[in-house]
């Protein structure tokens, strides 16, 4: 999967509209070597190098930091890692200037303006520094006055999603926030307050893909894009009133979806929807926060079902609460539900959430070697608390995957479900690459 920037495309939108020069380098998409980035640094000597970056892949944007200093006269960097830990970020780079903490659109032009105008960024609200640590920067309140990415400056060509059915995909944000509170979610970024575009300017955005980027097939990342049902039901009308034969997958809660809206959705283009589920135990669901029952669960995946919509579904493998026993318990629980896809993973508690501090109070924190198929990183932060060891971690993680994707009867099904070869070989890298997993 590699999917567009989208937190860096819609800073370079609102830089562009106060008037600045401003490229993106998706040296990721590009598969730049870091000689070629070099190269690239060395020619085009910006003023100015933002980057952004969470946990997991804190390393390699530290390593950018580094490689690209010789070149680059500031050197900004924002996003989840950077908001959580605050000024820790400059012991863990020196060769950083500033930081962006929170969201970064309004801050970003500010900082831009007092560093044009040769004035200290100490002031700029959302900034940090080596040595200040700038006010704080309210949410933004009315999303819809926020420009569209600029997704000109992106190599649209380049990105591609395993589920989709199209070769030419791009990622969506309709919202922001989340106002529940599972204890393993950061929410340094967007906070606890949902706050939705409104339809009408999500459709005009859809316009231009449309339109203008030619691309039908959309990724919407919102924590919660069925929260509001009028809003949902509203969107998927306006796709239907234009005639558009898209192809899009979101993301929801089980408790936030019915059967009707479902059915619209369907019929709107949508293909797939990720849901939480986490656990196949109560008890789990409830050590995680997660104001979900099982009941829950099962009746949204039903209608899902139902709705002809294809599902994916998140586990979390290794809570303190359950055994072994209970994580195979969740296994069946998954092939119960049917999903298309799962996804499994054992539980982290990144620095910043309520279960890295009770991690850290219980002396249960570790990082290990437990990463999932999907994971860019080498180690995992895990909990590690009486009844788990690393070694039953891993063989729970390996055993989820094995059990839940290479039963012949699911591999049939795949194969069948296969609309075109791109889907066809996108699915065979994927048995591929997990057979690799697997093997070690």
């Amino acid at each position: 999967m590699v999917v567009p920037p989208l937190g860096i495309a819609y800073l370079a939108a609102v830089i562009r509209r106060a008037g600045y020069r401003v490229a993106i380098k998706d040296a990721s998409a590009e598969q730049m070597s870091w000689e070629r980035l070099v190269t690239f640094l060395k020619k085009e000597r910006p003023d100015i190098l933002g980057l952004s970056s969470m946990s997991p892949t804190i390393d390699v944007a530290l390593k950018a930091v580094n490689v690209a200093r010789p070149f680059v006269s500031t050197i900004i960097m924002g996003g989840p890692h950077v908001s959580v830990w605050g000024q820790e970020i400059f012991r863990q780079c020196p060769e950083l200037d500033l930081g962006v903490v929170g969201e970064g659109e309004e801050t970003m032009v500010e900082l831009m303006a007092a560093l044009a105008a040769g004035r200290s960024p100490a002031g700029v609200p959302g900034v940090i520094g080596k040595s200040f640590v700038g006010p704080s920067r309210p949410l933004i309140s009315d999303l819809d006055t926020i420009p569209f990415p600029a997704r000109d400056l992106l190599p649209l060509d380049r990105y591609h999603y395993p589920f989709s059915k199209t070769r030419r995909i791009t990622t969506l944000f309709t919202s922001r926030g989340c106002p529940f509170e599972c204890i393993f979610c950061d929410k340094s970024i967007f906070g606890t307050r949902w706050r939705a575009r409104s339809a009408q300017n999500i459709l005009a955005e859809i316009d231009e893909l449309v339109e203008r980027f030619n691309i039908p097939s959309m990724i919407i990342y919102d924590d919660l894009f069925t929260l509001d049902d009028e809003r949902t039901r509203d969107i998927c009308e306006g796709i239907l009133s234009r005639g558009y034969k898209l192809d899009w997958k979101c993301e929801s809660r089980v408790n936030l979806v019915n059967s009707n809206t479902l059915k619209l959705m369907k019929r709107a283009g949508c293909t797939m929807i990720a849901y939480g589920v986490e656990s196949g135990n109560q008890v789990g669901l409830d050590y995680l926060n997660k104001k979900i029952t099982i009941e829950q669960i099962k009746r949204a995946f039903a209608h899902t079902h139902e709705a002809g919509i294809a599902t994916m579904a998140y586990f979390i493998l290794g809570i303190p609460v359950e055994s072994y026993e209970d994580e195979l318990h969740t296994i069946n629980f998954a092939k119960e539900l049917n999903p298309d896809y799962v996804q499994f993973s054992v539980l982290s508690p990144f620095y910043g959430t309520k279960l890295h501090q009770e991690a850290v109070d219980k002396e249960w924190y570790r990082e290990i070697h437990a990463r999932n198929p999907m994971d860019k990183d080498l180690k995992k932060p895990v909990v590690m608390s009486p009844q788990w060891n690393a070694e039953n971690l891993q063989r729970i993680l390996r055993c989820a995957y094995y059990s839940f994707y290479f039963r012949p009867r699911y591999i049939c099904k795949r194969l069948v479900s296969m609309k075109n070869s791109t889907q066809l070989l996108g699915c065979i890298r994927g048995f591929s690459m997990l057979r690799g997993w697997l093997k070690g």
